[in-house]
């Protein structure tokens, strides 16, 4: 039965033809749910035409990459997808309207433009590998083309790791603009290696590894904080590892070796799913690998016998493999004697199964490009050229694949779980320092089945958990249901590793947390694992406040309007020094600041002679957290200094000598004092060292604590002071915490004008001279009477 349709797509005036043949058990070349001709009626009697070098990919085979991220991350919209073949495409609606090949400016590349590699990046562009040389082609927005920069030698391959957990996170963002650019087949010690931390415009080149062995592919572990280095033997023996380093290409560790045979000329394709569940499947004609733990350890994959094939292994040499096609979940591989194969991703997923051969097909004929359109559901898709213009249409063959399980014989064992349930799936949380999360599975099993859920972390270094499992009910149909609570903690605090095994403290790390069933089924297609992306690390909306009780303008001392209306103070030239290193007695003017109502509020009000402790707020985006239990310094923005510390080292209880902001300052003085202190260097002097200097009670302690009693001194100086108080505990948070606020100190009396010692000088002698003249002046008087008389 044929039918034939027209459909307006929503977003224009586009009218489709589609031929929709149901070609289940018909003897077609494969069995098509559906087969559908995509002509768009834009292509009658075009002129459209390509302007520019039209593309071609370089390879026999053709191949089509969607992007990796679902729906729900282009907001509804239908993901984009490129063909890469004769012709290269790129459509950004699966393929179901008539495209142009895509072609790039005559002034960038001339023909022959051949692409070895491309992916995504974001949602917005595609990174090409043409003629040896990296472009941005931005599909989405203005359709140009830009050459990447920085990349001084010939490339053949680009790898990224996509994050589809959320286009705005800050941590996905960064994961998925890290690019990597190479050439395969050569000695590492003699490949450059570029990285991009922008999403391609610009390169950096990392010194060459200093391994004999080829280099095949080079991947960034998120999870891992690495980058992994898959290297091959040169003399052909087809044994292959897994090496992990910096950025740098330090060597650091090494998985466990594998085969991978590789022929002369042949290159070894490589497909990390999305998820960043530390999945990577590697393959050639003669082999197909797969790993879920970064390559760390990798497995063959093999094949589950039918009564179509009854081989465990894949075909080999001429009939191997010839395409692979993988999302979240679900592989497919075709093979050269284009039979095809599917199997699901997990733990224990190193099984496919045999679902259909092509009857038609000659051993000569290229394999087709296939991709996962929705789970399961395969799309097969070959280009057919207009005779009516330059478009070119589309026949797509789609299998749905678990009606084509089905039909297998022996049949397949029946999925063994019913639910398994949570909300936590496709959504990023963060870890903060000495944080947990609590997360909930509800899972039903089928009767009899004796199945169960396990949970892994891809990252165990950064990331720990822990899992208990409890009866909670029954199903309407009366199965037990489960449920499954997973804590999870940061593993340097969790107790259950040593040391050497956990992350550092000091950056933060990604891992993803995933609950599936054991010894799932190939049937469990609609059953996909539940997966969580964890940034152990500081949320993006986490910051601190000062803690508010009486601001100037409460009490009436200041007006917000007039703090608002470019309210300017005066700093005495004796109280401040512009290089922030206390500095006395400098010839300089008077400082006058414009008050900035926007950033500092209304000053805190303060008295001058009370000892004096801010109180930090932590919150997360608009939720009060706690108060801040946390050491922390300040300083004041403009270099006033004429404020000093309670206690000194030796009252702070102090092991060795306390960092302070004179001695900081002093070793770099080019540097802003807020880059001076921070949780990075912070050293806390109630550590013992063994070559540390002792505590002094001539230094002032200058590290504040809401728990310890130093506090802020202020002199008798009527003013508004700006303080940036900055969070140095390392074992506090990840984040860089800090605020700035004002504050106004007030009630002191103007120094008296008067000389003190002249005046105490002065009043000795009026009272000395006044005891003289009560002891002398009776006896004079008398000396003058009795000089009277006589003369009388």
């Amino acid at each position: 039965m044929i039918q034939k349709s027209a459909l307006r797509k929503p977003s224009c005036s586009v009218i489709i033809l589609a031929i929709f043949l149901l070609c289940l058990d018909r003897g077609d070349p494969w069995p098509c749910t559906h087969q559908l001709l995509i002509i768009s009626s834009i292509s009658f009697n075009s002129s459209m035409v390509s302007q520019g070098t039209i593309l071609s990919y370089k390879y026999k085979d053709p191949l089509l990459i969607p992007h990796p991220c679902e729906t729900f991350y282009f907001g509804g919209q239908t993901p984009p997808a490129l063909y890469l073949g004769e012709k290269v495409f790129l459509s950004q609606d699966n393929f179901q309207s008539s495209l142009l090949p895509l072609a790039i400016p005559a002034l960038l590349e001339s023909p022959p433009a051949e692409v070895t590699s491309a992916l995504f990046v974001q949602n917005n562009r595609v990174l090409f590998v043409i003629n040896e040389k990296v472009y941005l082609y931005f599909y989405s927005t203005w359709k140009t083309w830009k050459v990447s920069t920085g990349i001084d030698s010939p490339i053949t391959d680009i790898t990224n790791m996509d994050c589809c957990y959320s286009l705005n996170d800050i941590n996905c963002y960064d994961t998925s603009n890290f690019i990597i650019a190479y050439s395969t087949g050569n000695p590492a010690q003699s490949t450059d290696v570029f990285t991009s931390k922008d999403g391609g415009y610009r390169f950096l080149k990392t010194s060459p590894a200093s391994y004999e062995n080829a280099l095949i592919g080079v991947y960034n572990f998120i999870s891992l904080a690495q980058l992994g280095v898959v290297l091959n033997k040169t003399d052909g023996d087809g044994e292959a590892y897994f090496t992990y380093t910096d950025i740098n290409l330090d060597h650091r560790d090494q998985g466990a070796k594998f085969d991978l045979k590789l022929y002369v000329a042949e290159s070894v394709f490589g497909i990390i799913p999305p998820g960043l569940r530390g999945f990577i499947l590697l393959w050639t004609k003669d082999s197909f690998v797969f790993s879920f733990n970064h390559g760390l350890n990798v497995d063959l994959i093999t094949v589950h016998p039918t009564d179509t094939y009854v081989n465990v292994t894949l075909p080999l040499r001429d009939k191997g493999l010839c395409n692979v096609a993988a999302n979240k979940n679900e592989i497919a591989a075709l093979t050269r004697s284009h039979k095809l194969f599917y199997g699901t991703l997990d733990m224990e997923s190193t099984v496919m199964v045999h679902i259909a051969d092509k009857t038609t097909a000659k051993p000569t004929d290229p394999c087709e490009a296939m991709m996962f359109e929705n789970i399961g559901e395969l799309v097969f898709v070959s280009p057919i050229p207009s005779t009516d213009s330059e478009l070119y249409h589309f026949q797509k063959c789609i299998i749905n694949i678990q009606d084509t399980l089905m039909t297998l014989r022996p049949p397949l064992e029946p999925c063994p779980v019913e639910i398994l349930s949570g909300d936590f799936h496709n959504k990023i949380y963060y870890i903060d320092m000495k944080q947990e999360l609590h997360f909930n599975v509800t899972f039903v099993p089928k009767p009899g089945s004796g199945t169960y859920p396990y949970v892994t972390v891809s990252n165990p270094h950064a990331l720990a958990f822990q899992a208990d499992i409890d009866q909670d009910g029954f199903t309407f149909d009366g199965n037990t249901k489960y449920r499954l609570h997973i804590r999870l903690l940061q593993q340097a605090f969790s107790g259950m590793s040593h040391s050497e095994f956990q992350d550092t403290l000091y950056s933060s790390r990604i891992s993803t947390v995933t609950v599936d069933i054991y010894n799932k089924a190939i049937f469990c297609i609609d059953m996909h694992p539940l997966t969580a992306l964890i940034v152990v690390g500081c949320s993006p909306k986490k910051r601190i406040k000062i803690s508010e009780s009486t601001t100037a303008c409460n009490r009436g001392l200041f007006q917000d309007i007039v703090l608002q209306n470019n309210f300017v103070y005066s700093i005495d030239r004796e109280v401040y020094d512009p290089q922030f290193r206390a500095r006395k007695k400098l010839v300089q003017p008077n400082l006058n600041i414009t008050y900035r109502y926007d950033l500092w509020r209304c000053p805190i009000l303060l008295y001058y002679d009370s000892p004096w402790l801010p109180i930090l707020e932590l919150w997360d985006n608009d939720e009060f957290i706690e108060y801040v239990s946390a050491d922390f310094v300040l300083y004041e923005i403009h270099g006033m200094h004429n404020y000093k510390y309670l206690l000194d080292e030796v009252e702070a209880e102090c092991r060795v000598k306390a960092q302070n902001w004179i001695d900081l300052i002093e070793e770099d003085p080019g540097r802003e004092p807020s880059d001076m202190w921070n949780r990075l260097i912070y050293e806390n002097c109630k550590i013992a060292k063994e070559k540390g200097t002792p505590p002094s009670a001539s230094r002032p302690y200058e590290v504040l604590n809401m728990n310890e009693n130093n506090r802020i001194l202020f002199p008798q100086y009527n003013g508004i002071y700006v303080f940036k108080a900055i969070v140095v505990d390392t074992q506090y948070s990840y984040c860089d915490l800090t605020t700035v606020f004002s504050v106004y100190v007030h009630g002191a009396l103007p120094k008296s004008q008067i000389n003190v010692g002249k005046t105490l000088i002065s009043f000795l002698v009026l009272i000395f001279g006044s005891i003289l003249m009560v002891y002398y002046f009776p006896k004079l008087m008398k000396e003058n009477a009795r000089m009277k008389t006589v003369w009388a």
